[in-house]
């Protein structure tokens, strides 16, 4: 994960992200991230949960890290699916 660069790049939520990418899920997106082992950037954490656990990380992409995403979206045929 790499912190945000000062270069007037604009953060994309992964909402705006999913929507972006045909409507896929939220889910969907962090696995394709995941897998294809891409960056993001953290923009923080979200307070604890009443029920304990772990704090959930709040994150976005830049306009470079979304690109690279965009990139190995193009390279995928279109007949593909993220295989769970």
């Amino acid at each position: 994960m790499s912190e945000g660069s000062s270069q007037n790049s604009q953060h994309h939520t992964p909402e705006e992200i999913a929507v972006m990418l045909g409507g896929i899920s939220v889910k969907t997106l962090n696995d394709l991230i995941r897998d294809r082992r891409l960056e993001t950037t953290t923009l923080g954490y979200a307070p604890p949960s009443r029920k304990g656990g772990p704090r959930r990380r709040l994150w976005a992409m830049t306009d470079a890290q979304l690109e690279a995403l965009l990139a190995v979206r193009r390279r995928r045929s279109p007949d593909q699916k993220i295989a769970r």
